[in-house]
């Protein structure tokens, strides 16, 4: 089967030696809407990929930025029901095609035995069928200003093409009867919140960042990969009996191939990028808690307490997460006080969890070469408020932290002396003077300046 068997509104691409393959719905100035020439174009295109086997992963998206697909050509819908008409009709009730419309309307939309990734890169308006379409995919990447929505309710379409079977199994069937119901039209936002999408990207990225996660899935070992999505797809909705049968099928199926010895052999000799030595974490934060708790494991207290060292920094990236930081900033509130707390090295850091996260963590603590103790803090404090917003976050969520833990030791009648509080409430005010003038998140403005208050209160 050759590119030129495929109509011109059915765009063809091999995306490398992977075997990723991109598919684009081409009809832009009709918000790539399905007619019957593209429908049977998408017949013979997820047949291609489906047969292939060194096709291993599909993205499907639709031409220019308006759409990812309107669903039918409802030009070609109304044709149907003239008996002399210039258009084609979506497909003939004779049945001149046998697979339009037993296996779909508008494509392969019934198919249910394509055990490859497919993933939808959603450029626009996915509405009524393409909304369908979206479904099909076992992935979603939608651009920002990307919509969803059922508008066939307006013109008392039915969802013939999977819609009423896929979407609620995406996506519940709470949200997926509002949509169904009412018709209405829901950007990417609020598609992602409920399950629709898996991923947003900036708008006109969404392709990109799909082929990107392609590429990634198809660097994986296949057949592992193939069988559970297999298992997965099938076992959905069958009691958990029926489903664990499935499973067992599957995974049975798979003892008889030799790459499941071989990726074996290939963990166990630390052969795979997971096992390098200096393999990035596969997920920092758990990696720099753990890094962070051996690190601490013979600091003391702060201030002096009791409590574990290690309580403070994860109470930092805890905070850090809830006001919005995401990964490498949580990775960092874990470890940034390691290197000036403990024997943990900048080089240490950086091995372990990459460049950008040790800039970071250097720029939150205390260069030991200045001797004296106020200008070694307000020198920390200049890179920290000079390094950008995440190590901002950190400062901020350090300090809140410090005045909590100092106004729980108050609580439990500790000293104010010995914990020289005048000394830090003075610190600590003039970082708050700082910090409230920059563009933190309001909550954890409100947090710093109550806990002051209160820490101010307890000073008499």
């Amino acid at each position: 089967m050759t590119g030129s068997e495929l109509p011109e509104t059915i765009r063809w691409q091999d995306e490398g030696q992977d075997g990723v393959k991109l598919l684009t719905i081409n009809r832009p100035k009709h918000m790539n809407a399905i007619g019957p020439v593209e429908a049977r174009g998408l017949f013979e295109a997820l047949e291609r990929f489906r047969s292939d086997e060194d096709a291993t992963v599909l993205v499907i998206t639709g031409a220019g930025s308006r759409a990812f697909c309107a669903g039918a050509d409802l030009h070609s819908v109304a044709a149907m029901y003239e008996d002399e008409s210039p258009i084609e009709p979506l497909f003939d009730p004779a049945g001149s095609d046998p697979r339009i419309p037993a296996e779909g309307n508008i494509g392969p939309t019934r198919w249910s035995d394509i055990h490859k990734p497919v993933i939808a890169a959603v450029n626009g308006a996915a509405y009524a069928g393409g909304l369908e379409w979206a479904c099909l995919a076992h992935l979603r990447v939608a651009d920002q200003h990307a919509s969803f929505g059922v508008t066939c309710r307006r013109w008392n379409v039915g969802l013939g093409d999977g819609g009423t079977q896929r979407l609620p199994r995406l996506v519940g069937l709470g949200p997926a009867l509002d949509l169904i119901i009412t018709g209405r039209v829901i950007g990417s936002a609020e598609a992602a919140s409920i399950g629709l999408v898996n991923r947003i990207s900036p708008s006109g990225k969404c392709v990109e960042q799909a082929l990107e996660l392609a590429h990634r899935i198809a660097a994986l070992p296949q057949p592992a990969l193939r069988t559970d999505l297999e298992a997965t797809m099938r076992g959905f909705g069958e009691p958990l009996d029926r489903g664990l049968e499935i499973e067992a099928q599957q995974f049975n199926r798979l003892m008889g191939d030799p790459e499941l010895r071989s990726g074996v052999e290939r963990f166990i000799n630390r052969d795979h990028p997971d096992r390098e030595p200096d393999a990035e974490p596969l997920h920092r934060p758990a990696a720099a808690y753990s890094f962070a708790a051996d690190a601490h494991a013979a600091t003391p207290g702060k201030f002096g307490s009791d409590v574990p060292f290690i309580e403070h920094p994860a109470s930092v990236a805890r905070m850090v997460a809830d006001f919005g930081g995401d990964e490498i900033s949580v990775c960092t509130a874990y470890i940034h006080d390691t290197v000036e707390k403990s024997d943990v090295m900048p080089a240490d850091i950086e091995r372990t969890f990459g460049a950008s996260v040790a800039g970071l963590v250097e720029n939150l603590s205390e260069n030991p070469e200045i001797t004296d103790r106020t200008e070694r803090r307000l020198d920390r404090r200049r890179r920290a408020l000079a390094g950008g917003a995440r190590s901002r976050l950190i400062l901020a969520c350090d300090r809140l932290d410090g005045m909590r833990h100092m106004i729980a030791m108050l609580e439990e009648r500790a000293d104010p002396e010995l914990l020289e509080l005048n000394r830090r409430i003075g610190e600590w005010q003039v970082d708050l003077d700082v910090l409230v003038g920059l563009e933190l998140p309001q909550g954890l403005t409100t947090e710093l300046e109550m806990s002051m208050a209160q820490l101010r209160r307890m000073a008499g």
